[in-house]
């Protein structure tokens, strides 16, 4: 019998967890979205469930590049052993563009899945984009359950990253919850990591600032956020130093510029939400940012800097990025006649 058509996305993951709280998995799952942890986290739930006594057995994986209708009906049509379901995950696989003889089996299989089977589609090194004009994904829809692993709003993530603290006998306020979010980044895999290390480096119960700064391990982007703040602050010797440093970790010439260029842009529409009277909370939606505390320090920063100092800088930033991309140059020195530019802009 098919189960009630819902919509990807808050809907697909709270029916998604009603199911693994009842003991009762669906017979089918589209797992996607940016959120690894979170697809890893419930897709371990659905094996807890199904895997029984004999994993080995009640556990398939297939590889979307190399399956077939034989090894995905093979996988289907064997029954579980000492268990009362099984689960097939099928991995990177383009369902949006089934080819071959998978073109016409994928849409039999959904619309008569065994009653003992969980079959799940996970993306994870493939991005997946549902196209909602297909019989095949209006099929999925009423079918199973496709969930969108979204991003967590920054409420959310303060208070994820709180619970996770206080499992490790810490306390942390939201503000140094925002500060740990803009300096390691928003992936909820990776604060996971950098809360285990803060809680296992600090004696104190409470988490200060001054721990994260000295245990956490800052992403490319906060470094960036810093290294335009000392361009900004007209610190041009501190800002040769930072991206030195970068140069010192490894960091590619093509990527810290494209992230560069993204933090001027923002520093620019910054520039003119400001100029349009936008609060620090519009600020940070309409840059992207998942909490007001970058979005505070970039408004800070844009007070400081005229349009047409702005409008320079990313010109700059695309000329650079040309010539990166047009010959062999030396990276390190041809990102830092990029910095003597902006210098020379500020004067």
């Amino acid at each position: 019998m098919a189960t009630k058509k819902t919509s990807d996305g808050a809907e697909g993951l709270k029916r998604l967890k009603s199911e693994l709280a009842a003991g009762a998995p669906g017979r089918l799952y589209l797992f996607y979205g940016e959120e690894g942890y979170l697809k890893r986290h419930y897709l371990r739930e659905l094996r807890q469930l199904c895997q029984g006594a004999f994993p080995e057995f009640n556990v398939i994986l297939l590889d979307g590049e190399q399956v077939s209708v034989q090894s995905l009906s093979d996988a289907v049509d064997s029954v579980p052993m000492g268990s009362e379901r099984k689960l097939v995950i099928v991995r990177d696989y383009n369902l949006m563009q089934p080819a071959g003889p998978m073109k016409e089996y994928l849409p039999q299989l959904i619309a008569n899945l065994p009653e003992y089977l969980c079959l799940v589609f996970y993306y994870d090194a493939q991005e997946f984009k549902p196209d909602k004009r297909l019989n095949l994904w209006k099929l999925l829809q009423q079918e199973g359950c496709p969930v969108e692993f979204q991003q967590s709003s920054a409420a959310s993530l303060i208070l994820w990253i709180q619970r996770h603290f206080q499992q490790l006998g810490k306390r942390i306020a939201p503000a140094e919850c925002e500060y740990l979010m803009f300096l390691c980044g928003t992936s909820m895999e990776n604060l996971l990591t950098e809360i285990q290390k803060i809680a296992a480096g600090t004696r104190e119960e409470d988490i200060h600032r001054s721990d994260i700064d000295a245990l956490g391990s800052r992403v490319l982007e906060a470094t960036v956020f810093e290294l335009v703040d000392s361009v900004v602050a007209r610190q041009h010797s501190k800002a040769l130093m930072i991206l030195r440093d970068l140069f010192d970790l490894k960091q590619e010439p093509v990527m810290i510029l494209a992230v560069l260029t993204k933090q001027m842009q923002r520093l620019y529409g910054a520039k003119l939400a400001i100029s349009a009277g936008k609060s620090e909370t519009e600020v940070a939606k309409l840059l992207g940012y998942a909490s007001s505390y970058p979005a505070r320090r970039l408004i800070q920063s844009a007070r400081r800097c005229g349009l047409a100092e702005l409008r320079q800088a990313q010109l700059a930033c695309l000329e650079t990025d040309l010539a990166l991309k047009s010959s062999l140059p030396d990276g390190q020195r041809t990102l830092e006649l990029l910095l003597l530019r902006f210098a020379e802009a500020a004067q």
